[in-house]
C-alpha cells in the first residue's frame, strides 16, 4: 500500500510543531483527504489535528505499540487518504535512549522529514542547524518550514542558508496571536481552549506553503503492508448486546483512537459525562480515561448519580478500567488546598492533586490476573500527572520495572473486576479483557 506522507519534526520542544502541523493539515484539507498522526504518547496534540481536518488523529508510539503495531496502524488508518502528516515529538533525536524518537519513527516507517524551524533568534544559522541534524545520524530531512519569520528579507536569509538537497516549503510569519495556551501537562486540550480553532485559522491563513512540493516529497515514502480487513467498531456480529460506557468530557478526554476502536469491535459504544452526572444503563464495561479531573473537583463531588452508578456497577462485577484520572476518580477522595472531595470510593485510595510532575514510559510486571494482563506477563504504558498518592490499602496489581506508579514501586489497584492504574495503555497490544 502506498500512503504519501511526511513527518513534521523540530530541533527541540517549543518550536511550534503543533501549531504549524495543524496549519499544514488545514491547508492540505482544502484540496486533499488528509489524516493526522502523532508520534509518542500524546492525547492533547491530536485534538488540534482533529480541529484542522475533522478527522481523528492517530498516535504512533514505538514503545507502546512496537514496530509492527506502528506500521500496521499507519497502514490501517491511512487507508483511503491522499496524504498523511505525522507530528513528531520533542526534538528530532529525543526519546527514551534515542530508540523511541521522531528520527527512529522516520527510519522505521521510511517517512521523509520536514523540519519545523523556529528562526525567531537566528537567520543564516538556520542552515547550520539543519546540516547538523542531518549529519548527526543521517536524518532524512527533505524540507523545512520556517516558523516565526520576521520579514521577507529574514526568510530569504534563512532560505539561502539551507544545505544542498533540502528544500524550503515556506514559512509562517511571527505573530503573537499564534501562542497556544499551556498547562502542567502541555498544551491546553481543545475541549478547554475555545481559541484553538481561531489560532489554527490564523496560522493557516498567514502561512506560505508550497503544497505541491510537500505532496511530491511525500511520495518518497516506503510502501506499507496492506491494511487489515476489520469490522467497523460496534458492528461485530453476535456481540451487539454488550455495551461499553466511556466517560468523555473536560475531565476525562485522554483516549487513543485505537483504544476506542478496539473496544468498539467488541462492545456497542455509549459515551457519558461525569461532569453532567450522567449514567448508562445495562453496561458490561466502563472505561474512565485520563484527563484533568483535578480541575473539576466540585462538579465531580456533586455528580452523585454517576458516582453511585459506577460504585454499584463495580459491586455487580462489571469490568471497569480507570487510567490515571480514572484511577483518581475511582478512589475515595481527591484533595486540593487542604480540602477533600469525595469520589467513587471503589478503590481504597486517596490522592493529592498537586505534586511534582511525573512523566515517562512504564513497564509493568503483572502480579495477578487482571483486565490488562495475566499474572507474570509484562505490559507497557506511560504516565504523566502531577497528582500523588497520599495513602492506599490493598495489594497492588503490578510491580513497576520502569515508572513511578503509586509511588512505591508498584501500580494498579483492583477490586472485583475494576482496575485503576496510573499507567495509560494502547490497545494495539491487546489487553487481556479484549483478547
Amino acid at each position: 500500500m502506498q500512503l504519501p506522507r511526511a513527518i513534521l519534526a523540530a530541533d527541540r520542544s517549543g518550536a511550534g510543531k503543533t501549531t504549524v502541523t495543524a496549519a499544514v493539515l488545514k491547508r492540505l484539507t482544502k484540496k486533499y483527504k488528509v489524516r493526522g498522526f502523532k508520534a509518542g504518547p500524546d492525547y492533547i496534540d491530536p485534538g488540534y489535528h482533529r480541529l484542522a481536518t475533522g478527522v481523528p488523529s492517530v498516535n504512533l508510539d514505538l514503545w507502546l505499540m512496537g514496530e509492527n503495531g506502528v506500521i500496521e496502524s499507519l497502514a490501517n488508518y491511512g487507508k483511503g487518504f491522499d496524504f498523511g502528516v505525522i507530528e513528531g515529538v520533542m526534538g528530532l533525536y529525543d526519546g527514551a535512549g534515542e530508540r523511541f524518537s521522531t528520527y527512529e519513527l522516520s527510519r522505521i516507517t521510511e517517512t521523509p522529514i520536514i523540519l519545523i524551524l523556529d528562526v525567531s533568534g537566528m537567520s543564516t544559522t538556520a542552515g547550520a542547524v539543519v546540516k547538523g541534524l542531518i549529519d548527526y545520524r543521517g536524518a532524512k530531512i527533505k524540507g523545512v518550514i520556517f516558523n516565526k519569520v520576521g520579514s521577507e528579507r529574514h526568510y530569504l536569509e534563512c532560505l539561502n542558508s539551507l544545505p544542498k538537497g533540502v528544500r524550503s516549503l515556506g514559512y509562517i510569519p511571527r505573530n503573537d496571536r499564534l501562542k497556544v495556551k499551556e498547562r502542567h501537562l502541555g498544551l491546553t486540550t481543545v475541549e478547554d481552549n475555545r481559541e484553538a480553532q481561531e489560532v489554527i485559522r490564523i496560522a493557516e491563513e498567514s502561512m506560505v506553503l508550497d503544497v505541491e512540493e510537500l505532496m511530491s516529497l511525500g511520495e518518497d515514502s516506503g510502501e506499507l503492508p496492506e491494511p487489515e480487513q476489520t469490522d467497523e467498531p460496534g458492528h461485530v456480529e453476535g456481540l451487539k448486546s454488550e455495551v461499553a460506557a466511556i466517560a468523555y468530557d473536560s475531565a476525562f478526554s485522554f483516549y487513543y483512537v485505537q483504544n476506542i476502536d478496539s473496544i468498539g469491535r467488541k462492545y456497542k459504544l455509549k459515551f457519558f459525562s461525569p461532569l453532567n452526572d450522567e449514567t448508562v444503563e445495562g453496561v458490561d464495561f466502563i472505561y474512565l480515561g485520563g484527563g484533568y479531573p483535578e480541575l473539576h473537583l466540585e462538579e465531580l463531588e456533586r455528580a452523585s448519580r454517576t458516582r453511585e452508578w459506577i460504585m454499584k456497577s463495580v459491586e455487580d462485577g462489571v469490568k471497569v478500567l480507570g487510567e490515571c484520572g480514572g484511577l483518581m476518580f475511582l478512589g475515595r477522595s481527591m484533595s486540593r488546598d487542604g480540602r477533600n472531595y469525595r469520589m467513587v470510593g471503589a478503590l481504597d485510595l486517596d490522592v493529592e492533586t498537586r505534586g511534582r510532575l511525573t512523566i515517562g514510559y512504564t513497564e509493568l510486571e503483572s502480579l495477578s490476573d487482571n483486565l490488562v494482563a495475566e499474572s507474570g506477563r509484562l505490559a507497557r504504558g506511560h504516565e504523566f500527572h502531577v497528582s500523588k498518592v497520599i495513602n492506599y490499602e490493598g495489594k497492588p496489581v503490578f510491580r513497576n520495572r520502569i515508572g513511578k506508579g503509586l509511588g512505591d514501586g508498584y501500580d494498579g489497584l483492583m477490586t472485583q473486576n475494576a482496575l485503576g492504574t496510573y499507567s495509560h495503555f494502547n490497545f494495539v497490544r491487546k489487553p487481556k479483557f479484549l483478547s
